[in-house]
């Protein structure tokens, strides 16, 4: 029974695993694609291509950090944890 427990964690911890590199993958390409597509936008409504596109590139890239940052700190919350509870 217990072996069958620790092969039902096991399992658990990889499919969160999975789970939190696609909310990473999706969670980066939307905010990249939007920024730089409304960059692309304004910079043909104004007439200054590289402009915008740069602009929305810097904040797309900042904003996906800031929400990668956030999506990460539970589970490095949570693995520091464990490890003060085996010390």
């Amino acid at each position: 029974m217990k072996k069958e427990n620790e092969e039902n964690e096991e399992k658990f911890k990889i499919a969160y695993a999975i789970s939190l590199i696609t909310q990473i993958g999706v969670t980066v390409s939307v905010i990249t694609v939007l920024f730089i597509g409304l960059g692309y936008w304004a910079d043909g409504y104004f007439g200054t291509l590289p402009v915008f596109v740069i602009i929305g590139a810097i904040f797309s890239f900042v904003l996906s950090m800031f929400s990668v940052y956030r999506l990460v700190l539970p589970v490095m919350d949570k693995a520091g944890k464990e490890d003060e509870k085996k010390d």
